[in-house]
């Protein structure tokens, strides 16, 4: 009988090593696939730091009508496309590292939308070149593609499972997000001082925008070590910044729409912009190195447990009680008792790294949204065509004589292409009419 009992409990301890194995091994590849990650992560921020710079560059080209920044434009433009090919062999490089089943397939369905986007920049470059889009409509097409990266870089970090390298990767994440919204600021301020003038609109839009960089900040500044939380408040705290706030309000001052800019240039704005801009890349770059190096002791630590297991050690059995924490004492009545509180993480904060991830996976995760771009950019291509067809029709116009005076006249009323072709459409009636009654009269 106590023969069976030990042979039974020689078996099951058995089964609980291989397990045990089985845990480490898992636990190995899911750090082997976050290093990798980390690099993918640190060539993306190099390629959205270049086209950042390229898209402010072609916001001034296009509002100064090619008179400013060509040759700033082509030196950025020059840079995205070695960056580019520097990720492009980086994605190859993933692929053959990550474990495709781990990953899932919405981490491929986003790099495959991410490519597919750059491949469009040859005919976004050339549009920009020959003055053929408005400074907003080139701002959105940079926009569309570098949201399309960012959303690879999110879902490659969704992958992450250690509390640790959690919070590093919000953190990252957050303050790549933060500086887009920065650039974007850094543009459409930029085709407002080119033209000499804001309107309405961008003063809704520029508020948008600075907005949105404050939300992603604090959570930067909520989820960033100490280290790298003095870097952030050390990179916010240069003159740069303060001299950005100060043209800010210029821009959005009520002169800004009649033309009192105070004496502020488009070239002063944009080196000032991009100063902050570079700061804070700078925390993006520490940030990105070191999260490297957390993976790497991360995974000398997982291949080292794996070496030392022995069922009989302090982790080889964890009993579920110990899985279940209570809410911190010192915070009497905090809800979220019994939640699981990895690294010491209270469960206030648990919440709120979950907040921020599921928010932000709910963004970038609907595919359908894709779907619903590409119909819109189809839309609005076929919306414009008409128009143009409408005034060759109506005004004797060649195609490309009707497409410039839409051009035009988007540019004077600070207006998108399609929304004016929109309005010339939605005049159609009164357009022919008069073409008839002109005639008429003529006859």
């Amino acid at each position: 009988m106590a023969t069976q009992r030990e042979s039974k409990d020689s078996r099951a301890g058995a089964a609980a090593v291989r397990f045990l194995r089985a845990a480490k091994l898992c636990r190995i590849r899911d750090v082997e696939q976050l290093l990798a990650v980390s690099a993918l992560v640190r060539d993306m921020g190099g390629l959205i730091h270049a086209l950042q710079k390229e898209r402010g560059a072609s916001s001034v080209y296009l509002g100064s009508g090619g008179m400013r920044f060509a040759e700033d434009r082509a030196r950025w433009q020059a840079d995205a496309k070695a960056l580019e090919a520097v990720l492009r062999d980086r994605l190859d490089l993933v692929d053959r590292q990550l474990d495709r089943l781990s990953s899932g397939a919405q981490f491929y369905n986003r790099v495959a939308i991410a490519l597919h986007a750059l491949d469009g920049l040859p005919a976004l470059r050339e549009q920009v070149a020959s003055l053929a889009l408005v400074p907003q409509d080139a701002v959105k097409s940079f926009s569309d593609i570098v949201g399309h990266l960012l959303a690879v870089v999110f879902e490659a970090a969704d992958i992450a499972a250690d509390p640790a390298i959690s919070r590093a990767l919000v953190a990252l994440f957050n303050i790549v997000q933060g500086k887009e919204f920065a650039g974007q600021e850094r543009a459409t301020a930029s085709a407002g001082f080119s033209r000499g003038r804001f309107d309405g609109v961008e003063h809704g839009r520029l508020a948008r925008l600075i907005d949105a960089q404050n939300r992603a900040f604090r959570i930067v500044a909520e989820f960033a070590d100490p280290a790298h939380g003095a870097a952030f408040r050390a990179a916010l705290s240069d003159p740069a910044v303060a001299e950005v706030e100060r043209m800010r309000a210029v821009a959005l001052g009520d002169g800004a729409r009649h033309g009192e800019l105070s004496g502020i240039t488009p070239e002063a704005w944009f080196e000032q912009a991009t100063r902050r801009m570079d700061l804070l890349k700078t925390v993006e770059d520490r940030l990105t190195e070191d999260l490297r190096l957390l993976c790497e002791a991360k995974l000398a630590q997982a291949r080292a447990d794996l070496e030392q297991a022995d069922p009989r050690g302090h982790d080889a059995v964890m009993p579920v009680a110990m899985v279940l924490v209570d809410a911190d004492p010192a915070l009497p009545g905090q809800e979220g008792a019994g939640l699981y509180a990895p690294d010491g993480l209270r469960p206030k904060l648990m919440r709120s790294v979950l907040d921020v991830v599921q928010a932000q996976s709910q963004r970038l995760r609907d595919v359908s949204l894709e779907l619903e771009t590409a119909k819109a950019a189809l839309h609005e291509r076929k919306v414009i065509d008409r128009a143009k067809g409408l005034l060759m029709s109506t005004r004797n116009l060649s195609e490309e004589e009707a497409y410039k005076l839409i051009r035009k006249t988007a540019m004077n009323q600070n207006k998108r292409i399609i929304e004016v072709a929109e309005a010339i459409l939605s005049m159609s009636d009164i357009l022919r009419g008069v073409t008839a009654g002109g005639g008429a009269a003529g006859g």
